[in-house]
Order: structure tokens, then sequence, then C-alpha cells
């Protein structure tokens, strides 16, 4: 089935991408910097992108103002068919699917694309989420498709859910001050959606941003190693389209840059992090001397990645091949390798579904952390978000709270310690609400205190609408990662 991509690009001037180490000689320069001025009606927003010439991000663009630096190829442009000021309709449900996403795993472990539907104070989270999930489904379609072009299988491997028995990417609503989000510059959006807890390593965020003022931009690294440490493979990267943008195609190209297309050693590299051989989801006229060859006439292979299969896209590519010695995107690890596995069942953490409050949290921490879903990594998490009480000791509280009464009887606290500031508490206890007050939990079998675990406590089992984990502070202030609770 072809899905509808809308795509064909209008030719611009987008500037220098070429990491200097790496780059043909034909390749264009961060010299190659003039006549860059903001048309808005195009998307292509130049304030606040700076050619560096040095650091991570030399021979590309630095987003100013973001720590630490994130680099970028540039906006791209709207398609022909699309206006960046003119918002796309909602699609109507099942257009333009021809397979459902891919599970793998517990749907959120490991490397993976999280879906993001950025707004401000106005959210249409509920009118455009399947949409959202439909345009996801859409982008992996093409980098399997085009995967199987060179006898393989590839998926995005998305955070997923289990949605009427099936696989969906999650859509997260994510709001965030209307100054960010309609800023005519990437780094306020970007450090707003850094704010709100998006920030994980192991993580590209595919965004959908509910503003007419790009029509996609994302981050580029640049990098040829053909190794697992080549920087594509890691996080955070961001992948933004805005609401004029909202197609399979700008998605598709968006995430493909995070995903390291296309290096401008590339056989048929534009020197822009595109390609010249159309027809092609990353290839388009981006400058003035860029010439396009049409070796792939067939206007299908505008829904395919890399149609001759040389410059960035191969499953299998040939001995002495350049995509054999240099950074293939077909071997990132945020794409499955195969078809994924069954979902697993359905997790029975309780603290899932409450809400979290607490006696005092640091500004800049987020009480958010201790029911997000996250196993963390150490306690000493510098990654994830985290609850963190500094400066206040003594003893404090986070709460879950269900709209309904949960029968529980286990809990699973996993401690914050910065070994610094913030330190594993003294003692802890748990207390649940019994209509009138919050008491004890019955029945407990002790309250473990160990770093970089969780520690467990069952209890007789209760019913209760609210959970409440008491620490008393030690050698400094307390604060937790996160809490499990079953029945």
């Amino acid at each position: 089935m072809s899905i509808p991509l809308i795509r064909r690009w209008p030719v611009v001037a987008v500037a220098v991408l070429t990491i200097a180490a790496s780059a043909p000689a034909s390749a264009r320069t961060s010299d190659d910097t003039s006549g860059r001025v903001n048309d808005a009606a195009s998307g292509m927003i130049w304030t606040g992108l700076v050619a560096d010439r040095s650091g991570p991000c030399a021979g590309l663009f630095r987003v100013a103002g973001t720590t630490p630096a994130m680099c970028t190829h540039g906006p791209d442009p709207a398609p022909a068919g699309l206006s960046v000021k003119s918002p796309v309709a909602p699609l109507a449900a099942g257009v333009g699917i021809s397979a459902l996403a891919v599970c793998e795993g517990d749907g959120t472990s490991g490397r993976r694309v999280e879906v993001l539907y950025i707004h401000g104070s106005t959210s249409r989270y509920s009118q455009f989420l399947e949409t959202f999930r439909q345009l996801a489904e859409q982008v992996d379609v093409i980098y399997n498709e085009s995967a199987r072009a060179t006898g393989g299988e590839r998926h995005v491997r998305y955070v997923t859910e289990t949605v009427n028995g099936a696989c969906r990417p999650v859509v997260r609503d994510v709001q965030i001050a209307d100054s960010a989000l309609n800023a005519n510059d990437w780094a306020p959006l970007v450090n707003a959606v850094k704010a709100a807890g998006y920030t994980r390593t192991d993580r590209k965020y595919m965004e959908f941003v509910d503003a007419n003022v790009f029509c996609g931009i994302g981050g580029f690294a640049g990098d040829t190693r053909k190794t697992d440490a080549n920087r594509s493979n890691t996080g955070p990267e961001y992948a933004r389209a805005d609401n004029g943008c909202w197609t399979a195609g700008v998605a598709a190209h968006e995430l493909g840059h995070t995903l390291g297309a296309v290096n401008n050693n590339a056989p048929n590299a534009s020197g822009a992090a595109h390609c010249v051989d159309e027809y092609d989801v990353m290839c388009y006229k981006d400058g003035p001397n860029v010439v396009l060859r049409f070796s792939c006439p067939d206007r299908s292979f505008d829904n395919r990645l890399d149609c001759n299969h040389d410059d960035y896209y191969h499953t299998n590519p040939p001995a002495g091949s350049y995509l054999s010695q240099n950074y293939n995107v077909a071997d990132n690890l945020f794409l499955i390798r195969g078809g994924g596995t069954t979902p697993p069942p359905p997790s029975n953490n309780l603290a899932l579904t409450a809400t979290p409050s607490a006696s005092y949290t640091s500004p800049w921490e987020s009480v958010l952390a201790i029911n997000d879903g996250i196993d963390p990594p150490s306690s000493n998490d510098t990654v994830n978000r985290r609850w963190g009480t500094w400066p206040n000791t003594g003893q404090q509280w986070a709460q879950l709270t269900w709209a309904t009464a949960q029968q529980v009887r286990v809990a699973d606290v996993y401690f914050f310690d910065d070994n610094g500031g913030v330190r594993l508490p003294a003692s802890w206890s748990l207390q649940y609400w019994n209509g009138t007050a919050f008491v004890a939990v019955p029945g407990a079998s002790g309250f473990p205190v160990a770093l970089n675990v969780y520690n467990r406590v069952t209890f007789t089992s209760l019913s209760t609408t609210r959970l409440r984990v008491v620490l008393n502070s030690g050698a400094g202030s307390v604060g937790l990662l996160e809490v499990k609770v079953t029945s």
C-alpha cells in the first residue's frame, strides 16, 4: 500500500553540514553561510543556529542556548503540497496503514524512539492521538519496506503499549509554555522539552509540535564511523515536525537525520545531509548549486530510503562498498533487526495509574519520576527524572493517589543517592490512607535501605486510595527514583 507522504521539496539554500575529518572535497563547508535569512513561509528558520568550525558540531550547525551541545543540519522546507502556516487535518482511522507497530520486549527498555505531542496552553491530544499513532506506524513501514528491498527486515523500535490487543506506539502528551512553542528559534522548545523530563540517552524523540514555525528540523551527528560508538546510536536526539507538516514523509525524514542520514562522504551526498539521486525520502535539491540525478525514476521510491542502496541504508552491503566501510543507518541500534517479539502481558504495577505528590520537591527535580515506569540504572541516575528534597531534611514523603481504591500488598522502592546532597534515608516506612488518616501498613516485612536496587516491603493485603512512602533523612536530603506497587 502506498503511503501518502507529500514530500517534494523546493530548492533552498541549506547550509553546511560537513564534518571536516570525513567530508569529501566537494562538500560545502561552514564558510558557506551567506544568504541564510529566515523564510517563515517555508519554515526555514535559522535564528539560533551557529555554524561551528570546531567542537562536536564542527562543520554542522549548533543549536545555541542548549546544553550539552546539540548539532543539526539545519531546517528543512515545507514540501510541495504542504504549508507551514496551514495545519493538516486528522487522519481517518486506518488511513495509509499496512502494518501496526512491532513490539519488542517490555515496550520501554533499551534504545527506543518515543513519540511526543508537544503543545502549549491549547491541547488537541485527544483529537490527534490516533493520527500520531498512524503516522508513526507509516514511518515504520517506510523503514521496513526499504530494508526488504535489500533482503532484510528493520523496524523502528518505538516505546509501545497494548491498545485493544494491538501493539501501538505510545504518544506522550507534553505541555510547554506558549512562548517556547512558538519561538522563532528551536532552542526554547528543546529546553522546555528537556525540562519536562525527555532527556534519556536511550531515546530518539519523534516530535509532533502543534506550532507553525518550522516544517521539520532534526538533530544530526555527521559521524561516519562504522562502530556501535557512532554518535547516531545515542540520544537524546529530537526530530521535530510542526503541524503544517504532520506527514509520514516529514517524520521519516527528520528521524532519518537523527539516525545518521545522510553523511557527507556518501557517494551521492548533497553536502548538506541529503542525497541527490532521486526519488528517495532523504533526497532533494537543498541548494542552488545542487544537481539532482533521477536514477530511481519511479515516484514510489519517494516512500523509501536510499533507492540505490548505496548511500545510507542497506541491510547487507556488498564487500568493499561504501556502506560496508562507513556508517550505515540500517545498523542503527534504535532499529529492530527482525520482526520483534510478542508483547508481554500488561504490567500489574498499580503505581503507573496513580497521581504522584510529595511533601517537597527540589525545583530542578520532578515528583513525576516516582511512577514513570523507568527502571533506574543506579541510585545515582543522571539520565532520567528524579525526585529529591534538597536542601530540605528531616521527615519527607512521596505519595501515590488513585481515583478508585486499589488492593495492594507489595511495594518496591528505589532510592535516589547522588553521593552529595541527596543520600540514602536513615530509615523509611510505608503508610496508607484508612479513610480518615495515614497509618502504618499492617504486617510489614521490614524496610531495607540499599543502593542500586529496589527495596521491597510486603504487608497484609489492604484496600486504599493513597499510599505514602515516608523517609527520614540521614546524611543528607532524601529522594526516590521509582516506586512500584502490586497486589
